[in-house]
């Protein structure tokens, strides 16, 4: 069930950046993994509403872009990202300090599976870090940790009213007393109006 979150009265507003190509090929190009250029360089976390977590990442060193969505019925974001200035493995550590891994199909206020925790690798070399990331952050919670690590899937990204939403409303009650918190916990910035 969601709260303030889902609540927006903004209209989405449906613009294809592609228009001249065909419709499979953007298919293709929105919900499989494997069509990224270089796969690896892609990384996909649910960590409950993908407005907090697209918050966080959208902060990160490296980070190129990131797209709210859903994979397997949870709210995830797609990470693309330079490797030159980042890595697979600095990314989970971002990601098992921005939420509480311990959590059971919720996150704070935010209750359901699609709020769950979770990892979606696309190849063996992201599934053997995952694993080996989340044994060592277990060591930091006394509950055991509930992310799943699972092959990732098919990603649909959100409609656009969803994308890069905690930028656009920054006066959005739901980042002011969920996200801005999290931010500053995180040291990172307070999102600006327009930035």
């Amino acid at each position: 069930m969601r709260k303030v979150c889902g609540s927006s009265s903004v209209k989405c507003k449906s613009k294809s950046f592609f228009p001249f190509l065909p419709l499979t090929l953007l298919l293709g190009m929105a919900f499989c993994p494997q069509a990224q250029s270089d796969q690896a360089n892609v990384a996909y976390f649910a960590g409950g509403c993908f407005w907090c977590t697209e918050a966080v990442f959208q902060q990160a060193p490296g980070v190129t872009s990131v797209v709210s969505g859903y994979m397997q019925g949870a709210e995830t974001i797609q990470i693309t990202f330079d490797p030159s200035k980042t890595s697979y493995d600095k990314l989970l550590n971002l990601f098992w300090r921005a939420h509480d891994p311990t959590e059971v199909d919720s996150q704070g206020p935010d209750t359901g599976k699609q709020y769950r925790s979770a990892i979606f690798y696309v190849d063996e070399q992201q599934h053997a870090a995952a694993e080996k990331s989340k044994a060592q952050a277990q060591k930091l919670f006394s509950k055991p940790i509930a992310t799943e690590i699972t092959r990732g899937g098919s990603f649909r990204p959100a409609p656009e009213h969803h994308q890069d939403f905690c930028r656009k409303n920054p006066n959005n009650p739901y980042v002011r007393q969920i996200i801005e918190p999290k931010l500053k916990k995180l040291g990172l910035k307070k999102p600006q109006a327009g930035g």
